[in-house]
């Protein structure tokens, strides 16, 4: 099917594969397995996790992990780390991170001028083309235009309704459906802490090594129960949010925070509606479409009725 839509058979076979358990220790068996089929090295790091504050003893130890995988790294290629080339590099995504930072901010605004079924298409250059100039120029673009979005109320969502949270990862594979259920009941479901994992605040070219171990240490699955749990406070309110949709990824439950209690413990802190809806961000076998379509339908509607019963 690759092969069909765009000419290769698919991704080309990797030297080696690199993981962080930053986002889950589900991680370490997904790259063993890759390693496997490949027979190809697995080099992963392992920073310190569920963090609350961070402290220099949590700074170090990252950075001495990341030295290290530099080491081993130049060990396989044959190719010293140039240490200015990465200044440049880590340059180039602080500002790209900056620029993606500030974008979702805009998406405070009432009528929203994005979602996160628009954010989940433009994210890709902080995955794909990070640390190029290129990232940097697509986010500057990308950025005026939605700040004149919002200078006109221009909305993602004509007739905004209801401003949703989605906590949790994506379904990818339901990603249309999904959106086209949201925009013909004006639901805008505005962000999702999964975007703040690309925000990369601190990176420092003058110190990329350490600025890079810190910014990954700081990722919203790599924080403490209670850290998570003020964070979400803290955005539902900017995004002045009606309710909320958890997702529990069936194959990463750690990503997903739900099975640690957290939408009971937000429900109870912060009185938002909620629904917790069961699929998966990978194995599509685990995702029924139309199951996700009659829970999220019936929940909308149920906002509804709230909505007409107060005014």
């Amino acid at each position: 099917a690759v092969d069909h839509e765009v000419g290769i058979a698919g991704p080309p076979t990797p030297d080696l594969v690199i993981y962080s358990t930053n986002s889950g220790h589900n991680l370490i068996e997904w790259f063993d397995y890759y390693g496997s089929r490949f027979d190809i090295p697995v080099f992963g790091l392992h920073p310190p996790a569920v963090l609350g504050d961070i402290d220099r003893v949590d700074i170090d130890a990252a950075t001495q992990q990341m030295l290290r995988m530099a080491g081993r790294l130049e060990g396989v290629t044959g190719t010293s780390l140039d240490m200015d080339r990465l200044g440049e590099v880590v340059r180039n995504s602080a500002r790209a991170a900056t620029l993606w930072e500030e974008i979702l901010e805009l998406a405070c605004s009432v009528p929203s001028p994005l979602t996160v079924f628009d954010l989940l298409i433009h994210f890709a250059p902080m995955v794909l083309m990070r640390g190029t100039p290129e990232a940097v120029e697509y986010y500057r673009i990308l950025k005026e235009e939605v700040e004149e979005r919002v200078a006109v109320k221009q909305a993602a969502v004509p007739g905004e309704r209801f401003r949703f949270y989605w906590e949790g990862p994506p379904i990818w594979s339901a990603l249309r459906s999904l959106s086209e259920l949201f925009l013909e009941r004006k639901v805008a479901v505005v962000a999702s802490s999964f975007f703040t994992n690309f925000s990369l605040a601190g990176l420092d070219p003058t110190n990329p090594i350490e600025s890079m171990a810190t910014a990954y240490m700081m990722v919203f699955p790599n924080r403490s129960a209670s850290y998570k749990r003020n964070t979400l406070v803290t955005e539902f309110e900017s995004y002045g949010v009606d309710a909320v949709v958890y997702h529990e990824g069936r194959t990463s439950p750690q990503y997903s925070n739900v099975r640690q209690g957290l939408e009971v413990q937000m429900s109870r802190r912060t009185g938002l509606p909620s629904l917790v809806i069961e699929a998966d961000s990978h194995d599509m076998r685990l995702v029924s479409i139309s199951r996700l379509e009659k829970q999220l339908g019936e929940f909308i509607e149920s906002q509804a009725i709230s909505q007409s019963e107060t005014s």
